[in-house]
């Protein structure tokens, strides 16, 4: 029995959790292997051709009655990717799928596809190099190792030997294609003695940038090396700032496999997204350095999510100490945030934030700008008193059913269609909600729209947004007349039947709750909010702010990228790469 290359139990478990649909294709095993492998590893489809046997011995022939059909593993992916309702660019192949092809058919199965990446377990061995070029960082796979553990036997953290640690930074004014690759030139002949364990580059606005490096050396004279890193750089016109070399105790290096080691590394690791439109202030950036120091917090990485000159949004991954609960943080961030006029949310760095596979909205207020119920009375003349109708509910005075009663009673007598034909034609939605369900949908992400307000307003908004639901109330019409009759139709969106309709579509999706966002702005989304896995409150009334975790107060919805951790550059380039493919099929 030949055992699965090492790191594919932890991949395609790292892949399931996240929503992936796995599948096996091949043309050259046999059917009960792959079967095997689709029963082992959690493997969804195994598509196979069987082998021919005649007396306990392999013909040679494909089994079967289409026996002389030919494999084509791109209709294959094709016809799952219909079936599974995915993009074909969306879809990632691992292995060796190009072997055999002819250079035009293996041109267009990269232009039809997405990531291609070459895997022979004979050559690389382990597997787990497919999550590194899928994005995942250091951090991210042992996070994946550390739930193989607690779900049961995993693959092991390599052991790392004793060795000394070499910290560079370097800086330029200019940063020339080429340049960098001379930094690296003296590493090339001491590959099995030194391990490049961090780097990290930044281009600076001024055309300048800036490289930092961490590297491993087993080789007992360090000195050598460090001396021809320094040389190269000079003689590139880089300017090395710092130069730090210690020893790393063997301890230090032991494998970091323990749950203590897990809980010290990455169990207090969270990420902090800061927006100030159009400018992240000064101030609210030194008040929150000082906090963070006033608590002992270590801050990992900066990261800048907006573009253009102005710094508008940006990202802190931050370590905080064990005795510090993360309540006490998020609450005293979140006040400095609000007292400089920023938004602030403040997350664990952890796997479940690039799961989430679905978007929940609210409809007034938050895709658009307007009330649909007070449009509507607009234009049926009944403003007046619709509005003392909804002073009354805000006072307390009306409950939910009561006021919506009431309102509703006041639209009878006039024309369904030439009211919502009129409240359609006048909408105004709210800046950043199409980049936001445009970037999205690129994205993979399911979307819905769950409106107290009524569904031919939330039909055209599903449809002008390119949403995949729709829900809100129903007006009920005489079907002869086609006149209001002053009542609702159906069940009534109160709010609970919006978290009932967020989980259930979660179900239909095939995702758990916690991997939804919900967005909205009123006390009727606060069951929806407080039961996503992440509940933002956008431009939300006072009590809505306070019994949500995550808030937005900028006037643009397409803020919600910067705390799902999509920058402005990125969706950029996901808009250009759509655009890209639709023009080569159109």
């Amino acid at each position: 029995r030949r055992a699965s290359p090492p790191g594919a139990r932890l991949v395609c478990s790292a892949l399931k959790r996240m929503g992936f649909t796995l599948a096996v294709l091949t043309n050259t095993g046999v059917q009960d292997m792959a079967e095997r492998a689709k029963r082992e590893l959690g493997i969804d489809y195994a598509i196979c051709r069987d082998l021919a046997v005649v007396d306990g011995c392999f013909t040679g022939e494909y089994a079967g009655e289409l026996s002389d059909v030919k494999f084509r593993k791109t209709d294959l992916l094709k016809l799952m990717a219909d079936r599974e309702g995915i993009e074909c660019r969306n879809v990632i192949v691992v292995g060796e799928p190009l072997q055999g092809l002819k250079a035009s058919n293996a041109r267009l199965f990269l232009e039809t596809f997405g990531p291609s990446i070459y895997f022979n377990s004979d050559k690389l061995k382990d597997l787990t190099i497919a999550l590194y070029l899928l994005g995942f960082n250091g951090s991210d796979v042992r996070a994946l190792r550390k739930r193989r553990w607690e779900d049961g036997p995993g693959d092991d953290e390599p052991s790392v030997p004793p060795a000394k640690r070499v910290m560079m930074q370097v800086s330029s004014r200019k940063c020339d294609s080429g340049q960098i690759k001379n930094i690296f030139a003296p590493l090339a002949p001491l590959k099995c003695d030194v391990q490049i364990t961090t780097v990290r580059h930044c281009s600076l606005q001024d055309g300048g940038m800036c490289l930092g490096l961490e590297l491993q050396l087993d080789k007992e004279d360090t000195e050598q090396v460090t001396k021809d890193l320094l040389f190269n750089c000079q003689r590139q016109g880089f300017q090395v700032r710092d130069v730090n070399e210690q020893v790393i105790e063997a301890s230090k290096l032991a494998p970091r496999n323990t749950s203590a080691c897990w809980k010290h590394y990455f169990q207090n690791r969270h990420v902090i997204t800061l927006v100030q439109k159009p400018q992240i202030d000064v101030s609210v950036l030194s008040a929150m350095m000082t906090t963070l120091a006033e608590h002992c917090v270590n801050i990992v990485k900066i990261e800048r999510l907006s573009t253009g000159r102005q710094l508008a949004a940006l990202q802190m991954t931050v370590n905080m100490p064990e005795q510090l609960e993360p309540a006490e943080l998020s609450g005293v961030m979140a006040a400095v945030a609000k007292q400089h006029g920023a938004d602030i949310a403040f997350q664990r760095d952890d796997l479940e934030r690039w799961m989430r596979r679905l978007v929940v909205f609210d409809m007034d207020s938050t895709l658009i700008q307007q009330e649909v119920i007070d449009e509507l009375a607009k234009m049926a003349g009944v403003e007046t008193q619709v509005k003392t109708i909804t002073e009354a509910a805000m006072r307390g005075e009306l409950n939910f059913f009561d006021s919506l009663k009431s309102r509703v009673a006041l639209l009878k007598g006039h024309k369904a269609d030439e009211l919502f034909e009129k409240v359609k034609a006048n909408l105004i939605f709210t800046p950043g909600a199409k980049k936001l369900c445009s970037t999205l949908k690129r994205m993979g992400f399911k979307m819905a729209v769950i409106s107290g307000g009524f569904l031919p307003v939330a039909q055209e908004v599903q449809r002008h947004l390119g949403l995949d639901y729709a829900f809100a109330n129903t007006l009920e019409v005489d079907e002869t007349t086609g006149l209001l009759t002053g009542l609702t139709s159906g069940p009534v969106v109160t709010p609970q039947r919006k978290r009932a309709l967020l989980a259930t579509i979660a179900n239909v999706e095939g995702c758990e709750v916690q991997q939804t966002i919900a967005v909205g702005d009123g006390a009727n989304d606060i069951p929806m909010l407080n039961a996503a896995g992440l509940g933002i409150a956008f431009c939300a009334k006072p009590k809505v702010q306070a019994a949500t975790e995550f808030r937005i107060n900028q006037k643009d919805l397409s803020t919600v990228l910067f705390l799902i951790g999509v920058s402005e550059r990125a969706a950029e380039r996901l808009a250009l790469s759509s655009d890209s493919a639709g023009a080569a099929l159109s």
